[in-house]
């Protein structure tokens, strides 16, 4: 849990500061996240289970939604001044207390109590004991979050861990837990994390790694490992008495946040404002949630039509198949015409001498009708199979495109990096309409430059492009100059890659850099060895009516490249 008890108390600490004895301004929703407004930033409640938090934040108002919690908000709360931001020990429970006088002069004493718990996230308006409404109304077996109810907070058995004050307390207490666990071996980690307030598993965890413990069961639990235990508890509580914070990355990425340093990652930053490390963090991860629902939305559509395609191509194809009888059908009826003199009314089948193979061919017959019926008869039905197959011929073409389309799409899709690219995509899914567009959302700007770029590399003195989507694909080709090199993997969907030579000539090592861009942004960028072929960028065509993305080209030479990321390097 990224927002565990520890960050929850500094957090609130931080904000109180900020907004104690400051007028709320308006409230807000937007997508599972409440905003109370100040002057200077808003209070953030993001009560999204995948990334409850709370902040402070400069927010602009966008998007916000009718919810009727909100609205009684606003009628009671609107210029309330905050009295009190607090949270209960290191529970992850914070109250917000403020005073508002209402228009017949009568004061009030508000709490709204904001627990921030995963899915169990929520805020409880509170006036006297009594709750007014919650933004999640809530009937369990141990509490009743409805309007008129008695509240009551979340009770809990843990205690602070400034009330662990000696190593006798941390035995006692090491011994009641084990007593309350019965025939269960509950391990160290959990006796932390069950029993003193702020812990969860990673902080857990921390502590056994801070004294080279083993996650071992608590009735293992020897006396040097107590003290072990302890002495790693005292560095904790001295962390907490300061006010760093720290982020951690992976892969240049923001993974976790923590009030205490984490050894478990090794690179680290350390703030001194406990806001900057949340909102850094935070911002990322929903950034990164709202790309991957986004992803995953465009994904399914496209793949919902890639099997529609598939399944119509396979239909095609076997009615073709069926088509190639038409060259028979038409020897039958040139036999038949040829050898009409010496064919019998009323015969089922005849044993005609076929001139250009040298064979006798049994031709069947319909014994109701003459030579020159039968005749005509397979005529007619290679002249309608003939016509049938041409406009197979032309729908199998047709369908072909289409599924190379909605591959190259699909691809763009998963190798999108940024919501931007999505947002991009999707405009051109709805312009060839996958995707319906409902009215209230207007009319899309479909003819602007790129809001990204495509991706840019300079490489032994030359800049190299990579497209993104299948616009950015098709805008590379259209302001190429004729000398700039063209690549694309062969045979399979993948982004068009684009040397700007400035009339230079591109070295060997250039271009097989060029290819293995173009194989790690494409559909075999897994693979090692991929083809990748090259042209003058004037050998490629993007013919009239041809799907974003798809050219034809030609006067190539093929290059076998690994991906960047799965090459020996």
């Amino acid at each position: 849990m990224p927002f565990d008890g520890f960050l929850m108390k500094r957090t609130v600490e931080k904000i109180s500061q900020e907004i104690k004895d400051f007028n709320i301004r308006n409230i807000y929703l937007s997508k599972n996240v409440l905003y109370f407004s100040f002057d200077d930033g808003d209070l953030k409640i993001s009560l999204n289970p995948m990334f409850a938090h709370i902040s402070l934040v400069n927010h602009l108002v966008s998007d916000p939604e009718k919810n009727a919690f909100v609205d009684l908000l606003r009628s009671r709360i609107r210029g309330a001044k905050v009295s009190e931001f607090v949270n209960i020990d290191y529970e992850r429970t914070a109250i917000l207390r403020l005073k508002k006088m209402d228009e017949t002069g009568t004061k009030h004493n508000y709490e709204i109590y904001i627990d921030i718990m995963g899915k169990h996230s929520n805020a409880i308006f509170v006036e006297d004991g009594i709750i007014l409404d919650a933004f999640r109304r809530v009937e369990t077996r141990f509490r009743n979050i409805n309007p008129g109810k008695n509240f009551a907070v979340f009770p809990s058995k843990k205690v602070r861990i400034e009330d662990v004050d000696s190593k006798e307390c941390l035995e006692g207490m090491l011994r009641a837990f084990l007593e309350q666990s019965g025939d269960k071996k509950p391990k160290i980690s959990e006796f932390l994390y069950s029993s003193i307030q702020g812990f969860s598993k990673i902080t857990a965890e921390e502590v056994l790694f801070r004294v080279d413990l083993e996650d071992s069961t608590v009735s293992e639990i020897d006396q040097s490992m107590i003290t072990s235990l302890w002495n790693a508890l005292d560095t904790i509580k001295l962390e907490l008495a300061s006010s760093y914070s720290f982020i951690y990355y992976e892969d240049n990425e923001p993974a976790d946040i923590s009030a205490i340093r984490l050894h478990a990652y090794s690179d680290e930053k350390r703030c001194d404002n406990v806001l900057a490390c949340v909102n850094e963090y935070f911002t990322f991860v929903e950034k990164k949630e709202k790309r991957l629902q986004k992803k995953n939305q465009l994904s399914s559509v496209v793949k919902a039509k890639i099997d529609m395609y598939e399944t119509l191509l396979k239909k095609l194809n076997e009615e073709f198949d069926e088509c190639k009888e038409l060259d028979r059908y038409r020897k039958y009826g040139e036999l038949i015409k040829a050898y009409a003199y010496q064919i019998q009314s009323g015969n089922e089948k005849a044993a005609l001498f076929d001139w250009e193979t040298n064979e006798v061919v049994k031709v069947p017959l319909e014994k109701n009708l003459s030579a020159i019926e039968n005749s005509v008869r397979y005529f007619n039905m290679y002249s309608k199979l003939k016509r049938k197959a041409s406009g197979l011929k032309e729908r199998i073409e047709i369908v072909s495109r289409e599924l190379d389309y909605l591959q190259q799409l699909l691809m763009t899709i998963e190798n999108a990096e940024d919501l931007e690219d999505l947002k991009e995509i999707e405009e051109e899914m709805v312009e060839n309409e996958l995707i319906k567009v409902r009215k209230s959302r207007g009319k899309l700007q479909t003819s602007r430059e790129f809001v990204s770029q495509p991706r840019k590399h300079v490489y032994n003195g030359f800049t190299i492009y990579v497209g993104k989507n299948n616009r950015q694909n098709d805008e590379l080709v259209k302001k190429a100059s004729d000398s700039d090199l063209w690549f694309h993997v062969q045979g399979m969907p993948g982004a068009h890659v684009l040397i700007k030579t400035a009339g230079k000539y591109v070295d060997e090592d250039t271009l097989r850099y060029a290819a293995s861009l173009a194989a790690t942004y494409s559909k075999g960028k897994y693979s090692s060895n991929v083809p990748v072929d090259y042209t003058q960028i004037k050998y490629v065509k993007k013919p009239k009516g041809f799907k974003p993305g798809l050219v034809l080209y030609s006067n190539f030479k093929t290059i076998f490249a690994d991906p960047i990321e799965h090459s020996a390097e």
